[in-house]
């Protein structure tokens, strides 16, 4: 009755792909370190000629 039915949804779908609650936090961040480390490279890459 007081329990909020899209909470037990979303766990419930989570539960049936098999990523559980520490894989999606890796996972997480994996992500993050993969967009971290990409906007460190196009910092270092020179992009194009001369820009003034």
């Amino acid at each position: 009755m007081y329990n909020n039915p899209a909470t037990t949804v979303g766990g419930g779908a989570l539960a049936s792909t098999g990523i559980g609650l520490t894989t999606s936090v890796w996972l997480g961040l994996a992500a993050f370190a993969l967009v971290a480390l990409g906007t460190a490279v196009m910092r270092i890459v020179p992009r194009g000629a001369n820009r003034t």
